[in-house]
């Protein structure tokens, strides 16, 4: 099972009738997106006992499981800036992750009649930030909100008799990154996935300067009184194969968006339009270039693709944003 990780902490014991449970606090090793959210999954899929995971990833975009990547980014500045593209298993709107940003993950057993449970889960880090000065509230279905800001968002997952609730706190991102990351241009995109709702967010740092992600962990570990883990040798072995296998493959990230329509209107080819179904062109129309039609079809409409179709057809770089 997981190995210890240093965390001067007590533990608390909660008795039931029959059961005598701990809830086991894990602290991610990496900042690796794809290896974070496969834990997740992993956890959800092979523990019993209460967890909570608790993880830092470099920049990413992380949309939820039915959005369509692309409507939900810039994704010109997302390539130009290198940041990382990731799906995660719940559903919801996409959010930005940086290194100032703790990401927490509760993992038990689903209760009978209300297997998703904010505000249980949401007590747990509202007493966190009060204990570090900050007057955070529950509010709507599952976001959390000091005077006036957005400072959490949430989403869950059932898998069999296992529930996960998992959200972001942003201590001291980078909100300009953010910002930039999740920019859209409205009307381009057409497709009945679900669609992110933007709010006004702010960094707890900006309520509390002395806050760190270090001193959230620390008072986590207090507030549970549970001492912090890492995984275990195989555990590791089991998520990076999972990682590979699922969170870094093209057909999660890319080919498990719901099928939608490009548009744009004026290119310098004329009214372009193009058809995707799992991540894959299955139709291509483009006014004064007919000729390219057929060239597309199969062609994933992916930057990558796309560059080595624009070199192909001697487009100077700055062209191949017309598809996005």
């Amino acid at each position: 099972m997981a190995t210890r990780y240093p965390c001067r902490i007590f533990l608390l014991f909660k008795f039931t009738a029959k059961y005598i449970f701990v809830m086991r606090i894990i602290v991610s090793p990496t900042h690796d997106p794809y290896f974070n959210l496969a834990a997740e999954e992993y956890l959800l899929r092979n523990y019993k006992e209460e967890v909570l995971y608790l993880y830092v990833n470099q920049p990413t975009v992380v949309v939820g499981k039915h959005q369509n990547l692309l409507s939900e980014i810039n994704y010109r500045f997302v390539v130009e800036q290198d940041i990382a593209l990731a799906r995660r298993i719940t559903g919801g709107g996409a959010v930005f992750h940086d290194q100032g940003n703790l990401n927490y993950a509760f993992f038990a057993a689903a209760e009978t009649g209300a297997q998703i449970n904010f505000p249980k889960y949401l007590n747990r880090v509202i007493q966190v930030l009060q204990r570090l000065g900050i007057n955070a509230v529950f509010e709507g279905k599952n976001n959390l909100r000091t005077e006036g800001y957005k400072i959490s968002g949430n989403a869950g997952h059932v898998f069999k008799t296992i529930a996960l609730h998992h959200g972001t706190l942003l201590v001291n991102a980078n909100l300009q990154m953010l910002s930039a990351c999740l920019k859209t241009e409205e009307g381009r995109y057409t497709d009945r996935a679900v669609k992110s709702v933007r709010a006004h967010v702010t960094n707890l740092s900006q309520f509390n300067p002395d806050i760190t992600i270090e001193t959230l962990i620390r008072t986590f570990c207090e507030i549970i009184q549970s001492e912090a883990n890492t995984f275990s040798a195989p555990e590791t072995a089991a998520i990076e194969q999972l990682a590979d296998e699922k969170f870094r493959s093209w057909n999660w990230i890319w080919g498990y968006s719901p099928p939608y329509t490009f548009e744009r209107s004026a290119t310098p080819w004329g009214k372009l339009k193009l058809s995707v179904e799992k991540g894959l062109i299955v139709d291509a129309s483009i006014e004064y270039n007919s000729r390219w039609q057929d060239q597309l079809l199969g062609m994933p409409h992916d930057y990558p693709s796309l560059s080595i179709f624009a070199q192909r057809q001697g487009l100077p770089p700055e062209e191949i944003w017309w598809f996005f």
